[in-house]
């Protein structure tokens, strides 16, 4: 598969998974990362797994509506793994009330391509900024 084939997979991947966020849909969501993912949060929680990523992400979005952007991604493919660097812009806004937090992060997300050719995330790490 063509490096430009992969890049504009992997960019639809990213556009799949802000969509989902803006749906607030753990389901989609969970389907766009592979069964063993780990996810590092800007606070040091850790998830690993499908089933904790999903849940986690449903307990948040019960919590919060969430927004993210992500600025200048930078994506480097190695075989069938690929890793994209970038500025994520987080916006959440409580759905009981209360004050709009917002955060930005380097994100470093390692994909990695299936068996059937599709890529999935199979790891996330959030840095603070």
């Amino acid at each position: 598969m063509p490096e430009n084939s992969a890049t504009v997979e992997i960019t639809a991947l990213r556009e799949a998974w802000l969509s989902a966020v803006e749906a607030a849909d753990a389901e989609r969501l969970s389907s766009l990362v592979t069964k063993d993912v780990v996810v590092v949060h800007g606070d040091g929680r850790c998830i690993r797994g499908r089933d904790e990523f999903k849940a986690d992400f449903q307990r948040a979005f019960v919590s919060f509506r969430i927004e993210q952007k992500v600025l200048d991604p930078l994506v480097t493919i190695r075989g069938n793994w690929a890793f994209e660097i970038a500025k994520v812009e987080s916006t959440l806004s409580p759905t009981c009330g209360g004050e709009t937090k917002r955060a930005i992060t380097t994100t470093l997300v390692a994909l990695r391509r299936q068996s059937d050719g599709v890529w999935r995330v199979a790891r996330v790490v959030g840095l603070l900024d």
